[in-house]
């Protein structure tokens, strides 16, 4: 019982040292450092705001609350799921030298992405304010249910792209494209209702709508909702059991590909 517990304290221990390595590197030499983890997402929120409520004339009420309510997880998702595609290849080196989990590479990014994250939640809660909004104890339950869920779904997502990669480099090439055409595929920037119905199913069949919907109903409505959560939930297990089946099963020939 004893081993066991030390043996789980030292992948904890590994896990923890990964995060910090990621963290760190990402913002090394630079002059602000973290605050890049704000400054980009309310920046690129201040260019959208811009498009579409000063050239565009988008008619909708607190516009950048609505905006940003979702801008800062999909952040997370997609700064994760890019700088995952290299981990594997990055780290060659340790690979090759240390015998470690090596899925714990991804799963550090994406701890250390998740930072930036919970760094924004007091910027949430002084625009909750801004707009009239008293967050409540659903904050509280919700916000650590949303990041389980989709911790889970961008792991399933990464561990898939990372491992397929180490085998075809040209879809660290290709995820950026792609997680440009799943913005917009996405209900981020506009509601729901501004998709014609005819076309709505595209929205409805993206795993990201649910989980970009149950960040919104939360920070926007003081609730959770349970059918965005229960579908998030379920697509999140779904990718997590597809994203590990693949990577054990690609991970043997590992050293030879690398």
């Amino acid at each position: 019982m004893n081993f066991s517990n030390r043996d789980i304290q030292r992948k904890f221990d590994l896990l923890v040292l990964l995060t910090h390595k990621e963290f760190a590197l990402k913002y090394k030499r630079t002059t602000l450092g973290i605050l890049w983890s704000l400054f980009n997402p309310l920046l690129t929120a201040l260019v959208f705001f811009a498009a579409f409520k000063v050239f565009m004339r988008f008619q909708m009420e607190n516009y950048t609350f609505f905006l940003l309510s979702a801008l800062f997880a999909w952040s997370w998702f997609s700064s994760s799921v890019i700088i995952s595609a290299r981990s594997l290849v990055d780290n060659v080196s340790m690979i090759k030298k240390v015998i470690f989990p090596r899925h714990y590479l991804i799963a550090a990014v994406i701890l250390a992405q998740m930072v930036h994250l919970l760094f924004s939640i007091p910027i949430m809660l002084i625009i909750a304010a801004a707009n009239g909004v008293t967050p409540s104890w659903i904050w509280f339950l919700g916000i650590p249910l949303a990041i389980a869920v989709q911790f889970v779904f961008t792991l399933g997502i990464s561990l898939a792209i990372s491992i397929c990669n180490t085998y075809f480099r040209d879809i660290e090439y290709l995820v950026g494209v792609l997680m440009n055409l799943v913005f917009w595929m996405t209900p981020i920037t506009y509601p729901m209702s501004a998709i014609p119905e005819n076309y709505r199913f595209i929205a409805l069949i993206n795993p990201l709508t649910s989980l970009m919907n149950l960040w919104r109903s939360i920070y926007l409505h003081n609730t959770i909702s349970l059918n965005d959560l229960g579908v998030a939930s379920f697509m999140a297990v779904i990718f997590l059991v597809i994203g590990l089946a693949l990577f054990r099963r690609l991970e043997k020939r590992l050293d030879e590909v690398l």
